[in-house]
Formats: structure tokens, C-alpha cells, sequence
């Protein structure tokens, strides 16, 4: 038993400094739709305020950005559309951020009876 232990005990010593070795990529900011500044097309600028008492920032959207609706890619149109027939109404997107190049990497929704 005590021999279990100590291989136990030593591998999780052995697997601290591979823990150590993550570092972030992107950062993700929960906030309302109606303070989401969506672009005008495809390889604009999003204006969002990551926190209530924050002023707006602007960043690029990145070249492969993806969209989604309830987990489920779809174009840049039809994110669009959907957020502007939810717009005044109560909900949130998730704007996902890389580090790095400050750019959009992920814009999702989540939308109650959408197909």
C-alpha cells in the first residue's frame, strides 16, 4: 500500500512542471449583445465593453474568426441577422480574444429556439 502511495506521490511531482509549461492564447469576455459592435463586414472591427464600467474597445476581427450560433458554425451573415432580430432582448455573446495579436478569434451566441 505504502508502495502505491510513494509512486503516486512521485508522479504528481514528476507531472508538476508540465503543468507549469501552459500558458493562455486567447481570452474570452462574456457581455451583453446590445453592447456589441458587430462589423459592417467580414473583415472589420468589433467595438465590445468587456466589463459594465469599462469604455468600449475596438479590435480586428482575425481572418479565420468563426461564428456561432448554439455551438454550431454558421456564416457571418446569418450570425448577423440573428443578432439583429435579438437586439434590445436580454443576451449574451461571447467574444473570444488571442493574446498575442489582439485580434477576434470566436463570436458565439447562445439563442433559444433556433434551428
Amino acid at each position: 500500500m505504502k508502495t502505491k502511495l510513494i509512486l503516486t506521490a512521485v508522479a504528481l511531482i514528476l507531472s508538476l512542471p508540465a503543468v507549469a509549461a501552459f500558458t493562455f492564447v486567447v481570452k474570452g469576455y462574456e457581455v451583453s449583445l446590445d453592447e456589441v459592435r458587430l462589423p459592417r463586414n467580414e473583415g472589420g472591427t468589433i467595438g465590445f465593453k468587456p466589463c459594465e464600467e469599462c469604455d468600449y474597445q475596438t479590435n480586428y476581427v482575425a481572418a479565420d474568426i468563426r461564428w456561432q450560433i448554439n455551438g454550431r458554425a454558421v456564416t457571418f451573415e446569418e450570425f448577423t441577422e440573428q443578432a439583429d432580430l435579438l437586439s434590445g432582448k436580454d443576451h449574451t455573446v461571447t467574444v473570444t480574444q488571442n493574446i498575442k495579436s489582439k485580434q477576434i478569434a470566436k463570436v458565439a451566441m447562445a439563442v433559444r429556439d433556433y434551428e
